[in-house]
């Protein structure tokens, strides 16, 4: 976040339990902290469980976090043994005490039994502020059930929220975007990795249209198929908009049919003109541990790996791959895509993000977004290292604009735990042309080193 906003966050309480404080049973815990004045109340747990997001049926554990003796939301914990630090929003609160109470759910996974709190921390962010602006309008989210009352605790969870902001006439425009552990619908896992660059789903969830008071003068959220609707639903939590899962793909209606609720602090502004949404992945690594533990529940990994094959294998044999594709204002609105080829030191073949154009179940392997700034991934052999790079080229393929601006290289692999490696990255640009579409973008020299 901006020093502009980082500001305007006060932390209150921060609370390091003397031991782990195990919940279960009946067993819970509760605390209390003040607030001086009102506010948005943020809350982070330090917090561990006898589940893991890999593991069957014992994906995660579930703690309901009530606020002042009312039921505020569920807090899914993912990780496993690990300590790990979960940030929520609890909304609005007017300034006093106020009290805490945390309890194991019943609703958990069937294997998992227990969690471990060990610390607490509240932070207030003011209203009158400009982060207090962006918090205000986060959307509420009811966790889905299509096939299972409580499929978010072990399917396509919310991760992050991340928002955009944009000047606008009558004053200002915010949309918020969520990243989800996967998607189990829509692209399917394969053509995810090379037309995303990812497993996760990241879909624009709410948009609303500010006048130059802060007043809301128009507000929509993502539904079905895509479909733009008008927000006509309900506030909770002091005033945040309610919308629910409503599809296996990412997409929310405004009637919330669950029974339980996530409130997810907006972390990151992404800035669509200079980067890709998978920044804010790069910024909390856990996002792509997420992705990996879930698809080796549910999806068959290629053993061994074969980079000729479009089928899905393990995410850490992939190279991963973050740039720019920018067309004249004229062409904009013309899905274009591009490939991405690399090769190695002492390796002949060229390996192409796309499978060289591919097609498969009636979609481009390609990306075809909406977004200047994108990723992708190249499948590559078992056990490859960046050091080993030799060249990146880059293909304008047809069907879209003439010509293209491509800008902006960032390259790295996953390490053995699922997170982001070292990355090079670089400012490099090419212009592409129907008459002249590859060109060469980085061609590391005899000396380079990461």
């Amino acid at each position: 976040m901006e020093k502009t906003t980082t500001m305007d966050k006060k932390e209150i309480t921060h609370l390091q339990l003397p031991e782990w404080h195990k919940l279960a049973g009946a067993t819970g815990w509760s605390g209390t902290f003040r607030m001086d004045g009102p506010g948005y109340a943020e809350i982070t747990l330090l917090a561990r469980s006898d589940s893991h997001w890999s593991l069957p049926d014992k994906e995660s554990v579930l703690l309901t976090l009530e606020v002042d003796g009312e039921y505020n939301q569920t807090v899914v914990l993912f990780y496993g043994e690990e300590p790990f630090a979960y940030t929520r929003l609890l909304g609005r609160l007017e300034a006093g005490e106020h009290q805490l109470q945390l309890s194991f759910s019943g609703d958990s996974s069937p294997l998992a039994k227990c969690a471990w709190i060990k610390g607490v921390k509240l932070a207030v962010i003011p209203e009158d502020t400009s982060l207090g602006l962006i918090y205000r309008h986060a959307p509420v989210l009811y966790g889905r059930n299509l096939q299972d009352p409580f499929e978010s605790r072990y399917t396509d969870t919310p991760l992050l929220l991340i928002y955009r902001m944009e000047e606008a006439p009558s004053g200002k425009l915010l949309e918020y975007h969520t990243i989800y552990s996967h998607e189990d619908a829509g692209t399917p896992a394969p053509l995810l990795m090379s037309k995303w660059g990812r497993l996760t789903d990241i879909e624009w969830t709410y948009r609303v249209l500010l006048d130059k008071t802060g007043e809301v003068v128009k507000a929509e959220y993502q539904a079905r198929h895509h479909e733009t609707k008008e927000f006509a639903g309900l506030t909770a939590l002091g005033g945040h908009p309610v919308l629910q899962s409503a599809t296996d793909n990412g997409m929310v209606t405004d009637v919330p049919v669950s029974s339980y609720r996530f409130l997810l602090p907006p972390v990151y502004h992404w800035k669509p003109e200079v980067e890709p949404r998978e920044r804010a992945m790069d910024k909390y690594p856990f996002t792509y541990q997420l992705m990996a533990w879930e698809l080796l529940r549910q999806e068959a990994w290629e053993r061994p790996c074969n980079p000729d094959t479009i089928k899905f294998t393990d995410p850490r044999h992939y190279l991963y791959v973050q740039t720019s594709a920018q067309l004249d204002a004229a062409v904009a609105e013309r899905r274009t895509s591009i490939d991405i080829k690399v090769k190695r030191r002492g390796d002949k073949r060229w390996y192409s993000s796309s499978f060289n154009d591919c097609r498969a179940n009636g979609q481009r392997a390609a990306y075809d977004g909406p977004y200047p700034c994108f990723a992708t991934t190249v499948k590559m052999p078992e056990g490859c290292f960046l050091e080993e790079l030799e060249e990146v080229r880059v293909v304008l393929l047809p069907g879209g604009a003439d010509e293209i601006l491509v800008k902006g290289l960032k390259l790295f692999y996953l390490t053995e735990l699922f997170t982001p490696g070292e990355a090079l990255e670089l400012a490099n640009s090419v212009h592409l042309t129907m008459q002249v579409p590859e060109r060469t973008i980085w061609k590391a020299d005899a000396a380079y080193v990461l």
